[in-house]
């Protein structure tokens, strides 16, 4: 009886740090406020794609700052990486630039707001080919 009981208790020890330890990709929202309706966009350097649903197009130019802290690395400051982008839609187009830590992270353009949710591939100890680059963003209504 006793080592199923351990057992129990080792599966929810790894199930609470799972937990702790899994990020929240989401914007909070406040309590009792409907959750932003939210869409999920991977663009490559040099790409232009579509936002499902409108007329607006993001063009990921290119990679401006990549500081971030290699994964195998202690370091004191986990660094930046910064976009430089180009949002279009049938009424202009504004440039930008967003950033994975500090701000701006996002911009509102033609009644939506496009957050930097996150820059691939992650630093790892070996340089990264501009070319292999991978801006996500989150677009909300």
């Amino acid at each position: 009886m006793r080592s199923i009981s351990s057992r129990w208790s080792k599966l929810i020890l790894v199930a609470a740090a799972v937990g702790a330890c899994s990020s929240g990709g989401s914007v909070p929202t406040q309590t009792g406020d409907p959750a932003p309706s939210a869409r999920t966009l991977s663009v490559g350097v040099g790409e232009t794609a579509s936002v499902p649903g409108s007329d607006v197009t993001i063009t990921f130019r290119s990679v401006t700052e990549d500081s971030r802290c290699p994964l195998d690395v202690t370091c004191v400051w986990e660094g930046n990486g910064r976009v430089a982008l180009t949002l279009s839609s049938a009424d202009g187009s504004e440039d930008a630039e967003l950033n994975t830590t500090v701000q701006p992270r996002q911009i509102d353009f033609a009644g939506m707001r496009v957050v930097l949710a996150s820059l691939a591939p992650y630093p790892a100890g070996e340089p990264i080919d501009p070319d292999d680059y991978v801006a996500t963003f989150e677009i909300e209504d």
